[in-house]
């Protein structure tokens, strides 16, 4: 239900879409790393990692940060819960946008990437759990770039009036 004054409600979304911007590209470089070490080939099952929440290898790499960039499990458990917690806040920040005043693009935007979030969640999660078939780890990682261009779309859409 689009009014007139929606353009100032759809202004005040851009501070907490940039944060979910910030996040989703954090977010995204961790999935490069999965990609990058292999660790989609491990730890097969969700949530939990070998019957574990955090694997019992996480922090076996010396300096700490290491563990980050080249530990599986590390890199696999940080993207795993990196991606949980983007697709919490995108849901969360679309049933926020949705229950205010808005112009029906900034509506249809929010929407759309609240449907990317989670959609690119569950491709994920299929992924891991198939052990990353070349097929399903690439429509992942397409499902990477919907996503980004969803949020830069309602970025857009949600501009100032």
């Amino acid at each position: 239900m689009a009014r007139r004054d929606g353009g100032a409600e759809a202004g005040r979304l851009r501070r907490p879409l940039l944060a979910l911007l910030a996040l989703l590209a954090v977010t995204l470089v961790s999935g490069a790393l999965v990609a990058g070490t292999k660790a989609g080939l491990t730890y097969n099952s969700f949530p939990l990692m070998d019957g574990r929440l955090v694997p019992e290898g996480y922090g076996q790499l010396h300096p700490f940060l290491l563990n980050w960039f080249e530990n599986i499990a590390a890199v696999q458990f940080n993207h795993r819960w990196l991606a949980t917690l983007t697709v919490v806040a995108a849901l969360a920040l679309s049933v926020r946008g949705l229950n205010r005043p808005l112009p029906e693009g900034p509506r249809r935007a929010l929407i759309l990437r609240a449907g990317a979030a989670l959609l690119q969640w569950l491709l994920g999660i299929s992924a891991l759990l198939a052990a990353v078939p070349v097929w399903l780890g690439a429509l992942h990682q397409a499902g990477a770039i919907l996503l980004l261009t969803a949020l830069l779309n309602c970025l857009y859409r949600c501009r100032a009036a």
